[in-house]
Order: C-alpha cells, then structure tokens, then sequence
C-alpha cells in the first residue's frame, strides 16, 4: 500500500506523456523563425516542467520512502529516458540549425579575407625585367577599378587599406619598368644612328676613293708640263672636297645634338607629368582616408547619444517606479544612481 501510495505521482506524470508526445509529433523547418522557436517552446514548455515535475516527485518520493529508493530511481529513469526519446528530434534540429548558421557566418568571413588577399595577388603578377608599361597599366587599372565599400561590409577598411598599400608598390613597379623601357629605348636609337651613320662614311669613303682613283687615272694621262699645275688643282680640289665634306658632318652633328636635347626634354615633361598623376593619386587616397575616419566617427558619435538617451529613459523609469513606493524624488534618484555606478551589487539595471 505504501509503495503504490508513493508512487501515484509518478503515474500522473507518466499518464500525461502520451499527451506532450503527441504535442511533439512534429519538426518543423528550422531555416524559419516560427519553426525555430516552434521546437525552443515545445522544449522550454512542455518537456522541460515535466521533467522538473517529475524530478520533484522523485525527490518528495525517496524522503517518504527511503527504502524504496532504487525502485523511485527506476520508474523516474523510466519516464526520464521517454520524455529526452521525445525532445532529442527538437534539439538535435534546432542546434543543427545553430551550427549551420555559425559555418555560414565564417564561410561569409574567410569568403571576405579572400577578396582582400587578391590585393596581394597582383603584386605577384610583375615582373619588373620583363613586364611592359602596358601590361602594367593594365594591372594598376585591374586592382584600381574594384570597389572596397560594395561586397567587403565591415571589412571594407582593411580592404581599402590593402588596395592602398598594392596600388603603391604597382605606381612604383611602373615608374621602374617606364624608365627600363626609355633606356632600352634610347640605346636602341643610339645603336640605330651609329649604325647609319657608319654606313654614310663608308659610302662617303667609298665615293671618294672611287672619284681618286678616276683623278689618278686621269693625272697619268696628263703630259709631264702639265703636271706641276695638275698637282696644286688637284690638291685644291681635295681641299675643298674635304671641307664640304666637314661642313656637311658639322651640320648633321648640330642636328643631332639638337634632337637629343629635344629629347631630353619630352623626357623630363613626361616624367613631371607622371610625378603630378601620383600626387594626385596620393592626395586622393588621403582625402578617401580621411572621409572614411570622419564616418567613423560620426557613427560612434552617434551610437553613444543612442545609449545616453537610452539610459536616461530608463533610469527616469526606474526613479519613477521607486518613487511610487512613497520615495522622495531626490532619494529615488540618489538609489538610481547607485544602483548604476554598482555600489549595490544585489540590484541592476537592464536597459
């Protein structure tokens, strides 16, 4: 008689599982909030106030009935064993859910850092003895022309900082491979021009040698009287060959001269030209800095008079409340304010 009297609890508990089973018969889709929060409630309502039900009665129990004791531990491990049979689908769906949105949030993270590390990549894309101009251009207007506010969200400074940092060492690698190209250039030119102007003096010495041998022919034929005149006029005449001749070469020098400096010059106005576009290009990455800090700020600014406000609002609640207890607007206040500084660690306030 005892032991059924001990136990009529426990079967009025196991008499109501069949009820919150059929309440559980369901698993709903997690990926919705109502679903979510369906299974969350199931537990927190149903399962788990049996369960400190029943952890009740079996303690109620054994102080009754000590020496039943492992009978009580049996019938409750019973009844403890259906009610987790019944919840497990609901938890195992709801932390499976959980786990799943946390693999999300850091695939959506490193998916983020990956865009950001293929800054670095283009640094690996120069060759700074073989890469052209062109194709460095083309890799500065690459790396230049992607976005860091659209599609890196609250990465988006690191992203800027790392476009920033490439787009220095990219403008560097091309200053380097522009001035490579403008010495290959030049040395080219200079080997062309040397190579032309040595055929011209073989031409002029071969002229020359051609118009003397037709001279010494000629001065053969020339009757012995005739040959002390022949010799001053034929003298006469290659002095005045050859002084054409170094006239002619002074003028072409002149000229030549004259296209270096020239030049020289288009050089010296490209590379001032060049020095003005990275200037600019440098004032504006300042002047993007600077906007982005002053956001920034203007963001926090913002946030703080939220929560100043916020807080003010609730500590006027918190007075009011004390005050309805017949407190003094001063002491309800002087309570308010300990209460929040935590000089009483027994109270707090949730705002």
């Amino acid at each position: 008689m005892s032991e059924v009297k001990e136990l009529i609890e426990f079967d009025k508990i196991a008499a109501g599982i069949a009820g919150i089973q059929e309440k559980g018969n369901f698993i709903p889709d997690m990926s919705t909030k109502e679903g979510y929060n369906a299974s969350k409630r199931f537990v927190l309502d149903e399962t788990t106030p049996t369960r400190t039900r029943l952890a009740n009665a079996h303690q109620a129990a054994k102080e009754y009935w000590k020496v039943g004791g492992q009978n009580v531990d049996k019938k409750k491990n019973e009844i403890l064993e259906l009610l987790v049979d019944i919840q497990k689908p609901h938890q195992e769906a709801y932390k499976a859910f959980d786990q799943a949105e946390k693999d999300k949030k850091a695939k959506f993270d490193q998916d983020i850092q990956d865009k950001i590390n293929k800054f670095y990549d283009f640094k690996f894309m120069v060759d700074i003895n073989k890469t052209s101009s062109e194709e460095m251009t083309s890799i500065i207007d690459s790396c230049g022309e992607i976005d860091t506010i659209e599609g890196f969200y609250h990465k988006s400074k690191e992203a800027g900082s790392a476009k920033h940092e490439t787009m220095i060492i990219l403008n560097d690698c091309l200053l380097t491979i522009v001035n490579r190209e403008a010495e290959q250039q030049r040395e080219a030119e200079l080997a062309e021009e040397n190579r032309l102007r040595q055929i011209q003096i073989d031409e002029q010495q071969e002229v020359m040698r051609l118009q003397q041998e037709k001279m010494d022919a000629q001065q053969a034929e020339i009757e012995a009287k005739q040959q002390a005149q022949a010799d001053i006029e034929l003298k006469a005449d290659q002095e005045k060959r050859q002084a054409e001749y170094d006239r002619k070469l002074k003028i072409e020098n002149e000229i030549r001269a004259k296209e270096d400096e020239a030049y020289r010059k288009r050089q010296a106005i490209e590379r001032e030209e060049y020095a003005k576009k990275q200037a600019e290009l440098a004032k504006q990455a300042e002047i993007d800095r600077q906007q982005a800090e002053q956001e920034a700020q203007r963001l926090a600014d913002e946030k703080r008079a939220n929560n100043n406000r916020h807080a003010t609002k609730i500590k006027k609640q918190a007075k009011e409340f004390i005050m309805g207890f017949g407190v003094d607007e001063k002491t309800a206040v002087k309570i308010v304010q300990a209460i929040s500084h935590k000089d009483e660690i027994t109270l707090t306030i949730n705002y």
